[in-house]
């Protein structure tokens, strides 16, 4: 990969994730080797971590070549970045593309799935009135069951669970189970791959 190409010299990015991220300073991040060094926002957004699993994934293919060669193949930056902006320019939706064509999952979807087969594990309650109360962001839900904000890019989503355990639980055990049947029910479901499914257990309930 030569110097002179860069992200930053090509078309420019546009858009923004549902929590207000610049799209482009994370293609930025990935491109510079730094997807996993995640700031405190990164840390705990579902959006942008989706996002870098996602930009990440799409960008392994031009880290490659410039691992192995001084100059990548012509049109091999092109595509990469032809591919994130097709991510980048919808960011409420995951896509599963085939040959045949492309499938659009809102993430309304995975938060609905997330929600059903988290408050059937045994030993989780649904969310508390005061997490209700607090409201959450643009894809977030708290009706039956617990609260679940859920980040969609391309292929790759990140779930956030916030629920009440009952009391006595293995609270370790039980974030086990929920991140398995949660990623298990995802995966099979919609096609996306849970990059990560993140439990918060908020309080624990007699």
């Amino acid at each position: 990969m030569t110097q002179e190409r860069t992200p930053s010299a090509a078309a420019p990015l546009e858009g923004h994730l549902a929590c207000g991220r610049d799209a482009a300073s994370l293609v930025a991040q990935v491109a510079d080797g730094a997807a996993d060094r995640r700031d405190a926002h990164q840390r705990e957004c579902p959006y942008c971590q989706a996002a870098l699993a996602e930009f990440d994934r799409l960008w392994a293919p031009v880290r490659a070549v410039a691992d192995h060669r001084p100059q990548a193949p012509e049109g091999l930056l092109d595509e990469a970045l032809r591919r994130i902006r097709g991510v980048a320019a919808d960011p409420e939706f995951g896509r599963i593309e085939e040959s045949r064509g492309r499938t659009r999952v809102s993430a309304r979807v995975v938060i609905s799935l997330a929600r059903h087969l988290s408050s059937r594990v045994p030993g989780v309650r649904v969310a508390l009135p005061h997490l209700v109360a607090a409201g959450g962001g643009p894809e977030t839900s708290v009706d039956d069951g617990p609260e679940v904000t859920a980040g969609v890019a391309g292929s790759s989503t990140v779930v956030a669970i916030t629920l009440a355990a009952e009391y006595g639980a293995d609270l370790v055990a039980l974030g086990a189970r929920i991140r398995a049947v949660v990623a298990d029910g995802i995966r099979s479901s919609t096609g996306l791959e849970p990059v990560a499914v993140l439990v918060h257990v908020d309080d624990v309930l007699l």
